[in-house]
């Protein structure tokens, strides 16, 4: 459905892509072509992506900018067993192996989810609604297929997807901004807006940020009563940062605290009526309204907001031999689905021998999810250079 849009003159491309081939020949003739190492912690320790013993794929930040992934759903297209069922930005559905929460109502946020989620070592993972979080400034993402319930618990008996941001850098500074356009056919328009930027505080302590904005354009056109049709209904905004702070203490003990924020509002859903019983002139004193391709029919206006907030702090002490750290997190989130369930609520006033108007009766309804939760890990373990492994 996205496209971007580059204009580009055929002979230039030609030329260019004559250039590429070119170079690519040359090279390997120089030299054999290597592949390059990609460093996991799907075993909550450093180690070469070949070294793992279990079924896991990596996708690095390069990769992902590659191919235009920002999020969870993108890096599905490109992961086998990692599916996503999209119900609309912060409603995404995770399934590993074809395991998942086991629920897709949107207004059932309490099912036990099957699937974990982190941030680095933190869980943020949600039955239903894990979160949507854009991908800008990753390391990679790992997904690890299951069961992981030994090292990620009893949320991850598919599986577990992680991850793993860029972390501080002591070395330099630096930063990074981007802008982009998108549009939809047949639908709406949007764009986003993203930065970074790295800044070392002095030999021991570094701070990185991390900002977006993204306008998501919509695609989904809803009828209403008095033949009104609002277009592209399911648009909306995502917007928030990452605040992250590496303190090497000594050379042995290193702490970083964070805070990562984000905010979804959208103005209603992705979904597709085939038949709506406010819409039809049998069970109604409105006129039929024919529904097409990516339509609905609505009474009331719909709405998803998403307020997370993660706030961690790790640290990690290294005793020669063996290294101990400590993971403590606390997340903030609040959740509001306002629906319109007048179809459902017309299905049970309307009587098939009497009047009709019981049908169209308001029905708005507002389902309210917050979660509060503190968790605490203490891991000690083998430096990576032991022989034997704990």
């Amino acid at each position: 459905m996205n496209r971007n849009l580059r204009l580009r003159p055929a002979s230039l491309v030609a030329t260019a892509v004559a250039l590429v081939l070119a170079q690519n020949a040359v090279a390997q003739e120089e030299e054999p072509a290597a592949l390059g190492e990609i460093t996991v912690t799907a075993r909550k320790r450093a180690e070469s992506l070949q070294d793992v013993p279990f079924a896991i794929s990596a996708r690095t930040g390069e990769q992902l900018d590659e191919f235009g992934a920002t999020n969870i759903e993108d890096v599905s297209r490109n992961v086998a067993g990692l599916s996503v069922q999209n119900l609309g930005p912060g409603q995404s559905q995770v399934g590993l192996r074809g395991i998942s929460a086991g629920k897709t109502d949107r207004d059932l946020p309490g099912v036990k989810e099957q699937v974990g989620v982190y941030m680095d070592e933190s869980v943020i993972s949600l039955s239903l609604f894990t979160p949507d979080l854009d991908l800008y400034d990753l390391n990679r993402v790992e997904v690890l297929r299951g069961p992981q319930g030994t090292l990620f618990g009893s949320g991850s008996l598919a599986g577990t997807v992680r991850y793993i941001s860029n972390q501080p850098d002591l070395s330099d500074g630096y930063g990074d901004f981007e802008v982009g356009l998108s549009t939809i056919s047949d639908g709406g328009d949007g764009g986003f807006v993203r930065g970074m930027v790295n800044v070392p505080l002095g030999d021991r302590a570094a701070l990185r940020v991390v900002g977006y904005f993204n306008e998501v354009p919509g695609y989904i056109d809803a009828h209403g009563p008095g033949n009104v049709l609002d277009e592209n209904v399911n648009d909306g905004e995502r917007q928030g940062g990452r605040l992250a702070l590496r303190w090497e203490l000594t050379d042995n003990i290193v702490v970083t605290p964070r805070i990562i924020y984000q905010d979804i509002d959208f103005n209603g859903y992705n979904r597709q009526d085939e038949f709506n019983i406010l819409a039809n002139e049998f069970t109604t004193t409105q006129p039929r309204v024919d529904i097409g391709e990516r339509e609905q029919y609505r009474q009331l206006d719909e709405h998803f907001d998403d307020d997370f907030f993660l706030g961690d702090l790790t640290m990690e002490f290294d005793f020669g031999p063996a290294v101990l750290t400590s993971i403590s997190s606390y997340t903030d989130r609040d959740i509001l689905v306002t629906r319109d369930a007048s179809q459902l609520t017309g299905s049970v006033t309307f009587d098939i021998l009497g009047e009709v108007d019981g049908v169209r009766l308001d029905s708005p309804l507002l389902d309210y999810t917050t979660v509060e939760v503190f968790t605490q890990e203490l891991r000690r373990s083998s430096d990576n250079d032991s022989r034997f492994q704990w």
